[in-house]
């Protein structure tokens, strides 16, 4: 993970400077910029655990529904 952050740091840093080259304008790659990616990074792991954790426990409600039809069908055919 710190490796691709690295990259992904100094690629902004290579594309700031072709951005100054071809459309004149300033773009400044900071410490403070580094750290918002990794907070956005965090902002957006911690929204995917949230979303996988409703999903395993949608299947989970929907297992014990399962197991509990097959549950009364068995009861039924005794």
């Amino acid at each position: 993970m710190v490796e691709m952050f690295k990259i992904i740091h100094k690629s902004v840093e290579k594309i700031t400077i072709k951005y100054k080259e071809e459309i004149r304008r300033y773009n400044y790659v900071t410490p403070t910029s580094f750290l918002e990616l990794l907070n956005l990074f965090r902002k957006f792991l911690t929204e995917k655990r949230i979303s996988q954790f409703k999903s395993i426990d949608r299947l989970k409600n929907g297992l014990d529904k399962l197991n509990g039809a097959n549950e009364a069908v068995e009861q039924m055919g005794l």
